[in-house]
């Protein structure tokens, strides 16, 4: 029986970069990783020469508590392919959402270290959602990536 999730992981072509980009912008934490040469690695991935560097990052510990969700990086020493269209309009491709507690101070925070946003943060005026806010925006290799606050209760 499935359970629930595990993490998320995303294919990059600098890990070092985009490491540096989730612990200095978002102050996550390198939990583990390292350079994954092994046989049963191959088979996961199915290529037979891969070869992976990889980074796995979360949220510090807050009260003693680990992050319930940790985010994967993976650079392909061997056999990497080349860079896909992330465009979030294009059917398989997937965002990472952040959550918030001023998305106006974020949005500003993020821009002035060099961010690109999509917009300024919107309003969520339909759905489950209705009352918050949100903004698109892409880190590197184009990863969609997205802040959202909860709406005020």
């Amino acid at each position: 029986m499935i359970q629930g999730l595990h993490h998320t992981s995303f294919t990059v072509s600098n890990l070092e970069e985009t490491e540096r980009f989730f612990v200095d912008l978002f102050g996550m934490t390198r939990i583990a990783g390292g350079l994954y040469d092994f046989d049963y690695i191959r088979k996961i991935i199915g290529f037979p020469e891969g070869v992976l560097n990889i980074s796995v990052v979360a949220f510090p510990a807050k009260e003693g508590v680990p992050s319930p969700h940790v985010l994967e990086l993976i650079e392909y020493a061997k056999s990497a392919g080349t860079p896909t269209d992330t465009a979030t309009n294009r059917p398989g491709n997937a965002h990472l959402c952040f959550l918030v507690d001023d998305i106006h101070s974020e949005y500003q925070r993020l821009k002035a270290l060099g961010v690109k946003f999509r917009s300024e943060p919107q309003e969520v005026t339909f759905g489950v959602n209705n009352g918050a806010w949100a903004v698109y925006f892409n880190g590197p290799d184009d990863i969609a990536l997205e802040l959202l606050q909860p709406r005020q209760k």
